[in-house]
This record gives C-alpha cells, sequence and structure tokens, in this order.
C-alpha cells in the first residue's frame, strides 16, 4: 500500500475513520497523494487494529512471507481487503511479472476467506481489441500489448477461480485529480509524455484513430471506497475509466499549449523508427501501443452500484493536467529556438 494508488486509499480510509493494515514491502512509510507522510504504528499481534497499521511482508512469497501468528490475526480482524500491489513495468521480464502480478494475486487471495475482495487490475487487459470493451472477463489468451497486459489478465483469471465473489476494479491511464492535475508520483506513461512535451522526442508514431483514456486519480479512489461499501456477494468487473477517451492527436496536440512545452509532430506507425532511434525515443518504446489502439471501456458498472458518474474531459481539464506537470518541476522548459536554428537546414 506504498506505492501512488495505495497512499491514496489507506488516506481516504484512514480519513474517514476505518482502520487499515497497510502491507509494505521494503518502503515503510505510506504517503498521501500530495506527498504527506501517514502516521502509523507497526504491526502488532498482541494489539487490535486501530488508525494505520503497518505490516511487513512480500506478496510473492505464499503467505506473504508472514508467520502463522500474523495470518491468524488478519484473519480475526480483516473484514475486507483490497489488493492493489503490482509491478507496473512495461519493459519487465516475464518472471518478474508473473512473481508478483499472477503469482502474488494469488498468495493475496489465500488469506482471509471470509473478507469481501477487491482488486485493482487494468482496464487495458483488454489487449490489443478495438472498440467497445466489456465490464466481463477477459481473454487471458490476448493478444496484449506487452507483458504487463498479459500478467494482469492472467491474475484476473486465477482470481475468477479463487474467490468468484472477488470485485475487479479496472482503472484506466491513471492520471492526476481532475480539479488539479496534482499527483506524487510520475510513471508510467508519464514517462514518455516527459520526453515529448520536453522536445527530445519530435515524432510520436500515433494512428489517426488512437485514443488515450485517462482517468483521474480521485475518481478511482471514490470509486474504489464505495465499492468497498457495498455487500456484494457476486463477482462485479468495473471499470474505472471517462466516459470517452481523448484522441491521441488532440492531447497531443495541447502540450504545446503550454508555455515552454512543445507538441510532436504525428507520423505512421509504420514509419517510426527509420533513421535509427534516440536513447528518448528507446525508453518511450514500450508506450507507444497506447497511441495506436481505440478501446471503448464501457463505464456503466460504477454508476449503476454506486451511483457516482464517469467523469468527463474537456481542454481545460487536461491542459491542468500538463501544466501541473511542469510546475512540479517534472517537465523543463524547452529553450526557445534562436535564430540560427530557425533558419538552419
Amino acid at each position: 500500500m506504498a506505492g501512488l494508488l495505495g497512499g491514496a486509499l489507506v488516506a481516504a480510509l484512514t480519513g474517514a475513520g476505518h482502520p487499515v493494515i497497510g502491507l509494505v514491502h521494503r518502503e515503510a512509510t505510506i504517503r498521501d497523494n500530495a506527498g504527506k507522510t501517514l502516521a502509523a504504528t507497526e504491526f502488532d499481534p498482541a494489539s487490535p487494529p486501530h488508525g494505520l497499521i503497518v505490516l511487513h511482508g512480500d506478496v510473492s512469497q505464499p503467505g506473504l512471507g508472514l508467520d502463522s501468528a500474523a495470518r491468524a490475526w488478519l484473519d480475526r480482524h480483516v473484514s475486507a481487503i483490497i489488493h492493489c500491489a503490482a509491478l507496473v513495468r512495461f519493459d519487465a521480464d516475464w518472471d518478474a511479472l508473473e512473481a508478483v502480478n499472477v503469482a502474488g494475486l494469488r498468495h493475496v487471495a489465500s488469506l482471509c476467506p471470509d473478507a469481501r475482495f477487491i482488486h485493482v487490475s487494468t482496464a487495458y487487459v483488454c489487449g490489443l481489441n478495438n472498440g467497445t470493451i466489456a465490464e466481463a472477463p477477459c481473454d487471458p489468451a490476448g493478444p496484449f500489448g506487452n507483458l504487463y497486459e498479459r500478467s494482469k489478465a492472467m491474475g484476473e483469471a486465477e482470481l475468477h477461480r479463487l474467490r468468484p465473489a472477488a470485485v475487479i476494479a479496472r482503472p484506466s491511464i491513471i492520471v492526476g485529480e481532475q480539479a488539479s492535475g496534482r499527483i506524487r508520483s510520475f510513471d508510467t506513461i508519464y514517462r514518455a509524455f516527459k520526453f515529448i512535451a520536453e522536445g527530445k522526442i519530435a515524432a510520436v508514431p500515433a494512428s489517426p484513430e488512437a485514443t488515450l483514456n485517462f482517468v483521474p486519480i480521485d475518481h478511482v479512489v471514490r470509486g474504489i471506497v464505495a465499492l468497498l461499501a457495498l455487500p456484494i456477494e457476486v463477482g462485479q468487473i468495473v471499470h474505472l475509466a471517462a466516459r470517452e477517451a481523448v484522441t491521441a492527436a488532440r492531447f497531443l496536440g495541447l502540450i504545446g499549449h503550454v508555455p515552454g512545452l512543445r507538441s510532436p509532430r504525428i507520423i505512421a506507425p509504420r514509419q517510426h523508427g527509420k533513421g535509427g532511434e534516440s536513447v528518448a525515443e528507446r525508453l518511450a518504446r514500450p508506450y507507444w501501443g497506447y497511441f495506436q489502439r481505440h478501446p471503448e471501456f464501457a463505464s456503466n458498472a460504477l454508476a449503476d452500484l454506486t451511483g457516482i458518474a464517469a467523469p468527463q474531459w474537456d481542454d481545460p481539464a487536461l491542459l491542468r493536467q500538463i501544466a501541473f506537470c511542469a510546475e512540479a518541476g517534472f517537465l523543463r522548459a524547452v529553450r526557445p529556438a534562436t535564430s540560427d536554428q530557425r533558419t538552419s537546414g
């Protein structure tokens, strides 16, 4: 629970007065989306749960590496599990992804059998499928855009087998809070965005119909907390996604509206890679698949279950996302071209 989404969820739950046991691996602190460290106490099997308790474990190990006393304590006191531990690296090898995203989910699912279970997956378990994507089981055979998507799809299949009553929450591309763009850490697609906005990548290989489904982190947190409160006894799959995706061309074109940043040219995917590849392009390569697909995620389940409507994006909201990255220092302004640079070539 020390990751980006986990920290935001813990802050929301403890803020509402719920006792929370936060499983952490290496990092001992849990921070909210503003970067504030949340007050916590270390796990003590002799004490009942109160406030935020930090429990050290490893999802890649059977029983999370916990001793029998800790597992028995969890069985007595845990009424709900939110599983959001994942390896979110599109360039990771299969063994690393399988250990956390498949076996790790299996290990967590074996604990506290009477607890309500919410698993945080990804909407992109749809893989390379385009068009309408239903809130229904995915095909673990793919095809997928990367090994990360495959690992999350296989994890879902394992969960259906082990805990058929579990709720699967599928966020799309998580970005900053909708009103401000604020986000604690800039991971996944933000890495490619940095190279693009700073002008290190001048051309993006994107299909004309490509879309990006961004979802604000505060909507994801609100949705998961609301699902946790429901007495859902039958497995449910819920997309936590925007009502409508943003075209890649629209988003890329907005980047240049923020002072000091640059919008890239859009080229056909088949043209990409001709003439060599820069370091920035090589590092961004795992993310290009998201600029070449156009899934349309159905988003009715959350509204039907909780009354929470899927968010919508307008240009000012998208610009707030981009501007926050610059204001937070994640992006460095591009120097204007000199007269010699503008006339050269």
